[in-house]
């Protein structure tokens, strides 16, 4: 009687691995296609011939990388619970692929990036933008995100690769100020609670940005497509 209990058990035990393990492959299974699908929509609506790839990780790290090498761009799977939409995932596969597009370039390059890293996440925020819109995203969303995930430390606390959260939130700010106004007047965020938060933590940021233009007499552009 006691062989049978313990073969009892053991068949449970595995069959309930097997029905968690069908469960975990089918919901890493939808996150590997959404990743995709937004992915090469981006790729296909700024005609990017360079060749990249767009894979799930279950890496638990909040990240996503683009391997220089490779041209494989990794959405972690840490980072999906801070994603609240598909422009927020947009935002992410965006400043990825702008990295994918310099990684092209050539070995040269790749070291250049390497070596000053800073200068190329800032390039790959920007230009990130400017794929977002033309895939149809809602570029305020990289706002959103960065403000969700970007380290704040001081210039002599870290030796990160990547530049202070509030100079890449300001600069974000800036270049959709002056290239996508549209999308700061009639702005979808409005109401989003971490929108709101950007909107408090930088009001002296925001303000000197508007100044700067004013005095300038530089008029931003309204070319929202």
């Amino acid at each position: 009687m006691k062989k049978f209990f313990v073969c009892l058990m053991v068949l449970f035990i595995t069959a309930s691995a097997c029905f968690a393990d069908e469960l975990r492959l089918d919901r890493e299974t939808q996150y590997q296609k959404k990743i995709m699908a937004i992915g090469f929509r981006i790729l296909n609506a700024n005609q990017i011939e360079q060749r990249m790839t767009f894979y799930y990780s279950p890496n638990k790290n909040v990240n996503a990388v683009t391997y220089l090498t490779s041209k494989q761009i990794a959405v972690f799977k840490g980072i999906l619970p801070f994603l609240d939409s598909d422009d927020e995932i947009a935002a992410i596969l965006c400043h990825e692929i702008s990295h994918g597009i310099d990684a092209h370039k050539g070995l040269w390059r790749r070291l250049t990036m390497t070596m000053a890293p800073k200068s190329y996440e800032l390039k790959a925020d920007k230009r990130g933008i400017d794929l977002m819109v033309n895939a149809g995203y809602n570029p305020v969303a990289m706002i959103v995100v960065l403000n969700k995930i970007a380290e704040e430390p001081n210039w002599f606390e870290t030796s990160s690769s990547h530049p202070n959260g509030s100079e890449r939130l300001a600069a974000l700010y800036e270049y959709i100020y002056t290239k996508y106004p549209a999308y700061l007047i009639d702005n979808d965020y409005k109401n989003n609670l971490y929108y709101q938060n950007f909107l408090l933590t930088s009001k002296d940021a925001r303000k000197t940005i508007k100044e700067k233009y004013q005095k300038q007499s530089i008029k931003p552009v309204n070319n929202k497509k």
